[in-house]
């Protein structure tokens, strides 16, 4: 039996989404998802005994697990699954070393309400690198429905007998009834208007991928959920900063470069060698000194350098942030046992309990000043300050690039490379837990367990393959000035009820307590 369709490949156009052209092709015909699914569905597709019933493998716009490419072909007239990877090659692929394609699209459908409206819907619209519309500048994508306010589906091939471009609401997305002029602006290809986007798409994709890129990877996502929109916002800005220096993203990105004579400096094993037995002499010997050891003193030298960084980061909030609270955070303890809470010596206390991977606050009151001891465990990737959690599986995939496809071997590097790359990125790091500590303190309701969301601040560190180049790192602008604004606003909100003049009892730990209790 031969089917006859209302469809032209006059209809697709330019950047439009797979989930876009199928929805018009269902719109036309006055047909539901589930009978694409049966027209397009592979040889998967076809055991099920119930179309309804397929799941989102079946439905998947990213990787089409389940559609059949030549019938795809004949019947929409392009192959989808080739026509979504070309599109993605082109937008996302800019960006080199991506494992998990799927991290880069919003799992429910985000839209442009203005484009919808006309029954057009792009992938730029669904990428999460983008915030805003290609086609209108000042229009936000939403994942709302503008009427009912619920969630958009999911990026999927309609489940159901929901009518094409419209809402579980029965909200109609389109603005027009007349099937003619729908058609008719079809047939025209919108024009991207959005600088952020067409700075993207001219970026010199050889000469990007000419340089070691050091980014918070996509393959976190499999450590933890990343809830900020912000994350991966950035990364268009911090790239086209990088490599097209527009002018208008020089205020909201920090570019700092290092001298270029750092790649000519030779490596130093022995150094890393002496430091190493130094510290462990009676675990060691110069004679058992083996390619396992030579990894260790690497690492070794990596934990001494983010203890560092940690210290004078802790004196700069103390010194410079926080300087009228210094004396809360020293009597945190203290005051706590008697009721008074400084709410910068809280979100002091549970950064600095974090990163020095301190479980209670009575531990604190005996651990004033980071051990001097050293407590290297490299077979237990202890080798930061940060004892555990996903900054900790940050550091260890940045140090070991297995998800590059060209590794950047940080075992080859000289120490003094390898501490200018640490010094930027930790501190950046520490900086920005910092401030996610002070938002929870901010604003308590917005967090469930009162502990920050695990997502790696976004910045791009741009290191060349040539020695006589710098390295490069690109961060965002104005961190310090908002963690300065947290700051009064903090102080706005809750008064600090410590006074100088205020003295309080001894601390007693809850050991203490009890042993008292027992006299």
């Amino acid at each position: 039996m031969t089917f006859q369709f209302t469809w032209s490949t006059e209809w697709i156009q330019d950047y439009e989404s797979s989930w876009g052209i199928l929805e018009k092709f269902m719109w036309a015909n006055a047909i539901d998802g589930n009978t694409i699914l049966a027209l397009i569905g592979n040889k998967n597709v076809r055991q099920l005994k119930n179309i309804s019933n397929a799941g989102s493998r079946h439905r998947n716009l990213v990787y089409f697990f389940s559609i059949d490419s030549e019938l795809s072909q004949k019947i929409i007239g392009i192959d989808l699954k080739e026509y979504h990877d070309n599109l993605a090659d082109k937008l996302i692929h800019i960006i080199p070393n991506i494992k998990f394609e799927i991290n880069y699209f919003h799992s429910n459908l985000s839209y442009c309400p203005i484009c919808l409206s006309k029954g057009y819907h792009s992938i730029l619209h669904q990428l999460k690198i983008f915030d805003h519309c290609a086609f209108h500048p000042e229009q936000e994508l939403i994942v709302r429905c503008v009427k009912c306010d619920k969630l958009m589906p999911e990026y999927l091939i309609n489940k159901g007998n929901k009518e094409a471009f419209r809402c579980t609401c029965g909200y109609d997305f389109l603005d027009s009834e007349n099937i003619r002029s729908i058609f008719l602006s079809w047939k025209k290809q919108p024009r991207i208007q959005n600088q952020i986007i067409n700075s993207w798409l001219n970026l010199p994709r050889e000469k990007v991928h000419q340089y070691h890129l050091i980014y918070p990877f996509d393959n976190y996502n499999k450590y933890f959920v990343i809830n900020d929109t912000d994350y991966l916002t950035m990364m268009p800005q911090l790239l086209i900063r990088a490599f097209n220096d527009n002018p208008a993203l020089s205020e909201k990105i920090i570019k700092i470069s290092s001298n270029k004579g750092i790649l000519k400096i030779k490596n130093d094993y022995r150094l890393l060698k002496e430091n190493y037995l130094t510290a462990f002499p009676r675990q060691f010997s110069r004679f058992r000194f083996n390619e396992k050891h030579k990894i260790d003193s690497f690492f070794f030298e990596v934990y001494k350098q983010t203890r560092i960084i940690y210290k004078a980061v802790s004196r700069y909030i103390l010194r410079n942030i926080i300087k009228d609270h210094k004396k809360c955070v020293e009597i945190f303890n203290k005051a706590q046992q008697n009721g008074d809470v400084c709410p910068h010596a809280l979100s002091f206390t549970w950064w600095k309990m974090e990163c020095e991977g301190i479980d209670s606050f009575w531990k604190i009151e005996n651990q004033t000043k980071i051990r001097e001891t050293y407590d290297f465990e490299c077979i237990r990737e202890r080798f930061s300050s940060f004892i555990r959690g996903s900054f900790m599986t940050h550091l260890e995939e940045v140090l070991n690039p297995i998800s590059r496809e060209e590794e950047l071997d940080f075992l080859n590097y000289n120490v003094s490379r390898i501490n200018y790359i640490l010094n930027k990125i930790v501190t950046h790091l520490l900086i920005e837990r910092y401030i996610k500590w002070l938002e929870v303190v901010q604003n308590p309701e917005k967090f469930k367990q009162l502990h920050p969301d695990d997502t790696i601040p976004m910045y791009l560190a741009k290191i060349p393959q040539n020695s006589n180049e710098e390295i490069v790192f690109y961060f965002p602008n104005g961190r310090i000035n908002y963690m300065k604004n947290l700051i009064k606003d903090i102080s706005e909100q809750v008064n600090c009820p410590i006074s100088k003049s205020k003295r309080y009892p001894p601390y007693k730990s809850p050991i203490r307590i009890a042993m008292d209790k027992m006299k």
